[in-house]
């Protein structure tokens, strides 16, 4: 069998085409990047504490915390607070519109292959989750009471969980509740 220019020109394109193939498949792309899509891991800080505020822009419990979380982030200086938008759908501007419109503290942090959703054990927004200066995950849940169900809200919280977890990881102490159940709007949808 003779092997032509025109032979060697296709195998040598079908090669190359494969080694592409091979090297973007190889190619990590980053898990969570910040608003301009750079790569930012969250975990890179000597921070005693990472408060992880899983949010959607569309949520209204969500919008109902940002008093609590302004709150929250003034209270624990030595804490590194993140705003976490797991929506791969949603656009830079629309992120930086929420953050503004409701004046949410803390650091933006895009989530949209969902590994830091899987890594904190979140479903809902708003849920938090707490680290501590080792990266494990201490807490993860709601932010307090307040909400009972979606539309459903007491007068005033009774018991304050992501304080609560954040002052016992601060001190080096174990979260009492190191799980609660969020109310709010699911993640499932936002894939």
């Amino acid at each position: 069998m003779a092997v032509t220019a025109g032979s060697l020109a296709i195998v040598y394109l079908v090669v190359n085409r494969l080694a592409v193939y091979l090297l973007a498949a190889s190619v990590a792309w980053p898990a969570t990047v910040d608003l301009v899509g750079n790569a930012r891991d969250p975990f890179a800080s000597p921070a005693k504490a990472r408060v992880f505020l899983f949010v959607r822009t569309d949520c209204p419990i969500t919008n109902r915390y940002a008093p609590e979380l302004r709150r929250l982030t003034g209270a624990y200086p030595d804490a590194e607070f993140w705003m976490v938008y797991p929506d791969p759908t949603e656009t830079a501007d629309n992120i930086r519109r929420h953050m503004m419109d409701f004046s949410f503290p803390g650091q933006v942090l895009r989530d949209p292959k969902h590994e830091l959703v899987k890594r904190s054990h979140v479903t809902i927004a708003p849920e938090a989750a707490v680290f501590d200066a080792s990266g494990k995950l201490a807490y993860h849940g709601r932010v307090d009471d307040l909400w009972v169900s979606p539309g459903v809200s007491r007068p005033a919280a009774r018991t304050h969980d992501l304080e609560d977890a954040i002052a016992a990881v601060l001190e080096g102490k174990p979260v009492k509740v190191a799980e609660t159940r969020a109310v709010g709007c699911a993640l499932a949808d936002v894939r």
